[in-house]
């Protein structure tokens, strides 16, 4: 519990210590022969003037002595009344850490020191750097000739197996729909249409028809010379890659958005696969196609420069860009993380 001091006895301790007379003179001067300041003379008076009086607490006054500094233990304190051992341990406190703070000021050092001290900093480049890959780096498994032609390179990946495949589905479908005035389709069929399809990507025009046309304007004689409109037509009706029949129906388990293309995707990968070394560096993203017609694969994507189309996962070459595999987006399946 604290003691509050009252106005006549802080006087009196003044007085008695320093010998202040009590008549409210003001000297300016102070003398040589003053007794020098002491906290423990303070506190002994201090101390014998509460032992002294038996009156209850004074009213609060606008002087209060908060924080004394702890005496020095001796019987008379010990048997001081008005001290609790609350008191004297929040005294003990305050004046430990007082003394504790010009302790802790030098013991803590400064950001700048501690960077002084320390081995490392930041090296800035005169240059960017290269990146450094793992020391296994993708090579072909077959080599070709320099001379070769892209025609030959495009056969690595779309083998027989992926003609093949066209070439017996759409067979089987233009069967079982009975598509009219449609012949068998061959080989060398199939690599023409594909050939077709590939100069229409780079070369667009409004319609199908004016690749065939007899305005010079329009007409392109590498496929116009190779088949007839009418036939390129029926083969594109008739283009199939899976047999329709065994489709698994909407809600089964076994339901796959991309049946009708998982053959081909499936051949792709494999042909990626075999025909380079897996390197040590790679890396897993999504890719866009772009596409603005109407698919439940289709995805919106703001921040991609395609925002529109179909979402692919590619896995690639870290150094190269060469792809491993791909996988076509088709949609949250289950719970979890994609």
């Amino acid at each position: 519990m604290e003691h509050y001091l009252r106005d006549d006895e802080i006087e009196k301790a003044l007085e008695e210590i320093f010998g202040i007379p009590d008549d409210g003179s003001e000297d300016g001067n102070e003398s040589d022969e003053a007794e020098e300041f002491n906290v423990n003379n303070i506190q002994r008076v201090l101390e014998d003037n509460s032992s002294s009086t038996s009156s209850p607490a004074p009213e609060q006054s606008e002087y209060t002595l908060r924080n004394r500094p702890e005496p020095e233990p001796s019987s008379s304190h010990s048997t001081s009344a008005g001290r609790s051992d609350y008191s004297h341990q929040d005294e003990s406190l305050s004046i430990e850490s007082t003394q504790q703070i010009p302790e802790l000021l030098e013991e803590e050092p400064s950001d700048e020191s501690e960077c002084e001290d320390e081995s490392w900093g930041k090296n800035m480049w005169d240059s960017r750097p290269d990146p450094e890959f793992d020391e296994v780096t993708v090579q072909p498994k077959y080599l070709m000739n320099r001379k070769a032609r892209p025609v030959a390179h495009f056969e690595k990946f779309f083998n027989d197996d992926g003609f093949d495949l066209i070439i017996t589905q759409t067979n089987l479908y233009a069967e079982q729909e009975r598509i009219k005035n449609l012949s068998p389709v061959d080989k060398a069929e199939i690599r023409a249409f594909l050939g077709i399809f590939i100069i229409m990507g780079y070369h667009i025009l409004p319609q199908i028809d004016l690749y065939w046309s007899t305005d010079p304007g329009f007409r392109v004689n590498e496929v116009a010379d190779v088949t007839t409109v009418k036939r390129f037509k029926k083969i594109l009706q008739a283009l199939h890659l899976n047999n329709n029949r065994e489709q698994p129906e909407r809600g089964s388990p076994d339901f796959d958005k991309l049946y009708k293309l998982r053959p081909l995707i499936s051949l792709l990968n494999d042909a990626f696969q075999n025909n380079a070394t897996n390197s040590s560096s790679q890396s897993i993203d999504e890719s866009m196609i772009l596409f603005k017609g109407r698919s439940s694969l289709k995805q919106y994507m703001p921040l991609k420069p395609i925002k529109r189309g179909y979402k692919v996962w590619c896995c690639c070459d870290s150094s190269t860009g060469y792809l491993y595999n791909f996988e076509i987006y088709t949609g949250k399946t289950g719970q979890g993380t994609e």
